[in-house]
């Protein structure tokens, strides 16, 4: 397939199909994805078939999202059909906090529950090692404050050398990190001897993190945008956050460009050098998010800084009980 080079904002382009960016180990990521986090597992197989007939070849995954086996459903649906082989689509998964410690195993059972024979990546969900409660089942345990049961017995720099031993086994192309700060991804540089490909985090024109997207960046790290349209209103239903996609800024660049507010951000995203994956359960917003490659933000239009108000909206301290990035 023809690719061209695009110099102003550095991924390749290939005709007829999603950009991708080059990983540090030679692989090709798509530089958008579907996220699949809070997807009604009744939906998925619809969603996933028409993601793909529409052109979406990037597929974020988790254990902790509890729909791995519904999203392998569709995806032998996909190919059994004929409209998509495997090699077509990058598919990534993640270990979830209880399975440190139990990395090969865990890996395995998201690969037997999306009927895949590799994975094109797979991450350490968070950075911290919750106490073990069976692999794949994702349940947290809880202190008597209600705080959540940490295990300080597995640490990160363990964890990363069983993520490299399933490079060493064949049975996934890139490792990767996520929800890693400056420390953590410095830290994991450090000691790693399969470099991490990725670092997927939180990051929209209201949580910018641009020392941590340069460093990575600079390091030979793909920064991964999760929540890239910062979790509208779904975040702040869950966890009380505010929503760029009301930024008048923004809303203004969406009327000069003939564009919806969503689709400047996420162009945003992609102009930066960052993989987005937005989420969805609508067909409309599935060709909203995907018709972002037919225009291009100037470089002053791009200079948001001033919107950024450092606001991270996806937040399990609710949850957890306790502040993983205090």
């Amino acid at each position: 397939m023809e690719m061209t080079h695009n110099k102003s904002n550095g991924f390749m382009i290939k005709k007829e199909t999603v950009p991708t960016l080059r990983l540090n180990n030679g692989f090709d990521m798509p530089i958008l994805g579907l996220g699949v986090w809070r997807t009604n597992k009744g939906g998925m197989k619809d969603l996933i078939i028409n993601a793909i007939k529409i052109g979406y070849r990037h597929f974020d995954c988790a254990t902790d999202y509890k729909s791995e086996r519904e999203v392998g459903e569709a995806l032998a649906e996909a190919f059994h059909k004929g409209l998509v082989k495997r090699e077509q689509l990058f598919v990534t998964s993640k270990l979830w906090n209880s399975d440190h410690g139990h990395v090969i195993e865990a890996f395995k059972n998201s690969l037997e529950k999306l009927q895949l024979d590799y994975l094109d990546l797979y991450l350490v969900h968070f950075p911290i090692a919750s106490t073990h409660t069976g692999v794949g089942t994702t349940r947290n345990t809880y202190d008597g404050d209600g705080m959540l049961d940490i295990d300080t017995t597995i640490s990160l720099e363990t964890t990363w050398h069983d993520m490299e031993s399933l490079v060493s086994m064949g049975l996934v192309h890139s490792i990767g990190i996520s929800n890693y700060d400056v420390f953590l991804t410095r830290d994991c540089l450090a000691y790693s001897k399969v470099k991490p490909a990725v670092n997927q985090i939180e990051t929209h024109p209201y949580f910018q993190r641009a020392s941590l997207v340069k460093l990575c960046q600079k390091h030979g790290l793909c920064v991964t945008a999760h929540t890239p349209l910062g979790g509208a209103i779904a975040n702040a239903k869950r966890f009380g956050s505010i929503s760029c996609l009301d930024d008048s800024v923004l809303e203004d660049l969406a009327e000069k460009y003939k564009k919806s507010v969503v689709q400047i951000v996420l162009r945003w995203g992609i102009q930066r050098n960052t993989i987005v994956i937005p989420k969805t359960s609508s067909v409309e917003r599935l060709k909203e998010n995907f018709n972002v490659f037919d225009f291009a933000i100037t470089e002053e239009n791009m200079d948001i800084k001033g919107v950024d108000r450092k606001h991270r909206t996806n937040h399990p301290t609710k949850a957890w009980g306790l502040d993983p990035y205090a």
